[in-house]
């Protein structure tokens, strides 16, 4: 397995669905009833190859996300997965050397590749907002903003009145986060129908 797989396109973008792939190789056994996790050889394969994509993705996905406005919700998110994502390529230098060859270590960076294949997706193509995250600011502003979701008791504890303008909100917001996980989940399954 290769550690690191690029496209022939002439961008020469990389190749997410393959990413995607070996992470399912190792994150797959928490899906499957019954299943063995990887062992031995073939957990140090796709561990390794686990590493080289994070470290192929992490600077395109930082370069994508610094080309979008600095105040940009996406930037700030790819950002924060930027550098969580070298986190655990650190992490057995720091002193966690127990878990480089561990089943544990392998499914974090399964996670954060993952994590970082839907930022490199949102990212370049210069999304600067998600919907879910519209949706997320517009609850948040109304209840910094409501006088029935900021009433405060003699204490200064929040007395928790009900607000519809607050239930609408919440439930525009959950119903734009299903609506994301859904997406992800059948792009990536038709991404990987794609891949076979």
């Amino acid at each position: 397995m290769q550690a690191t797989v690029r496209t022939t396109a002439a961008e020469d973008r990389p190749d997410v669905a393959t990413m995607r792939e070996t992470a399912h190789h190792v994150l797959g056994p928490d899906n499957v009833p019954n299943a063995v996790p990887p062992a031995g050889e073939e957990l140090d394969t796709l561990t390794a190859a686990l590493r080289g994509h994070i470290e192929l993705l992490v600077p395109e996905v930082e370069r994508a996300a610094r080309r979008l406005p600095e105040n940009a919700p996406t930037r700030s998110s790819a950002l924060a997965c930027v550098g969580e994502a070298s986190s655990k390529l650190r992490a057995p230098e720091l002193g966690f050397a127990v878990l480089a060859g561990s089943v544990m270590y392998a499914r974090r960076l399964a996670r954060v590749l993952v994590a970082l294949c839907d930022h490199y997706e949102t990212v370049i193509a210069g999304v600067e907002q998600t919907p879910e995250q519209a949706a997320f600011v517009r609850l948040a502003e109304h209840c910094l903003t409501c006088s029935t979701c900021r009433a405060m008791d003699d204490q200064g504890v929040n007395v928790g009145l009900l607000c519809e303008e607050e239930t609408r909100l919440y439930e525009e917001y959950r119903r734009a986060r299903g609506r994301a996980a859904a997406a992800r989940r059948v792009g990536h399954g038709h991404r990987a129908e794609v891949s076979a």
